[in-house]
């Protein structure tokens, strides 16, 4: 990915948004056990990886990573990347804040603790600590939000919906400038066509991810196209402009294949 991009993930429930999301983290890790200095000036890796949430305590998130990728207790990843190169964002303190969500479901704090430091909230769900994260986060990171689509309820309002739009475009020429990578992942089929649309004209890549749909099929297929690619999709052979079949696979996570699977 180009340096600066801001990639939306726009993914019906169960075709692999998460699993992109880990299995880009897992492959990160396994490049950092086994690195080596790339002989191509143009290529880096991210300095740091951030994974941003409102729905996993970290104690959940390395559950989650360790059960999918068995190789990551053998580079002990928990002791040597977790918090040091791979850094874990709970927001859930933000986001539950003001809400009816009782704190003992998202706090280890006692309630007065909780009351005493109210973490910073807004009418956006807390929002605005994410666009915060721009001025934040080292320069030449790479940042994976699971997931805009809880915040969306909030942007019903149309001069709401303009300040999420806004703030879209805002982190995407932040994120040029800083040198920062932003993926965002986003449910498909929530809003109207034309409000994706809208959200998506704000970001630099769209990665669609879906369910094949046929009727006589026996089983469901996951699929993945490329909606757009600024820098990238120009230079595509056509034949690389495909939709994809994609699997997910223990240790291996999020694979690829532009093969059609015959049965």
């Amino acid at each position: 990915m180009p340096v600066g991009t801001t990639m939306l993930i726009i993914a019906e429930p169960g075709s692999g948004g998460q699993e992109f999301i880990f299995t880009s983290i897992a492959n990160y890790c396994r490049e950092l056990a086994s690195y080596t200095p790339s002989s191509e000036g143009d290529i880096r890796q991210p300095d740091f990886v951030y994974y941003v949430t409102q729905k996993a305590s970290k104690e959940t998130f390395l559950k989650m990573m360790k059960h999918q990728f068995t190789y990551l207790d053998s580079i002990d990843f928990e002791r040597v990347l977790l918090d040091k190169r791979v850094m874990f964002l709970d927001i859930g303190d933000i986001f539950f804040a003001r809400s009816i969500v009782p704190h003992t479901w998202y706090s280890k704090k006692s309630i007065t603790e909780h009351l005493m430091h109210m973490p910073p909230s807004d009418e956006y769900g807390g929002l605005t600590y994410l666009a915060g994260l721009v001025d934040k986060v080292p320069e030449y990171s790479t940042v994976y939000m699971d997931c805009l689509t809880p915040y969306l309820s909030y942007f019903s309002d149309p001069d709401k919906w303009r300040n999420l739009v806004s703030l879209l475009y805002g982190i995407s020429r932040a994120a040029q400038s800083r040198h920062l990578t932003f993926v965002f992942l986003l449910t498909a089929n929530i809003l109207t066509q034309t409000k994706e649309i809208e959200i998506g004209n704000a970001f630099g890549a769209i990665l669609h991810l879906n369910w094949q749909k046929s009727p006589t099929a026996m089983t469901r297929q996951r699929q993945m196209y490329i909606g757009k690619f600024a820098g990238v999709l120009s230079i595509l052979a056509p034949r690389d402009i495909a939709i994809y079949n994609v699997s997910i696979s223990l240790d291996t996570g999020f694979e690829i294949s532009n093969l059609r699977r015959v049965t």
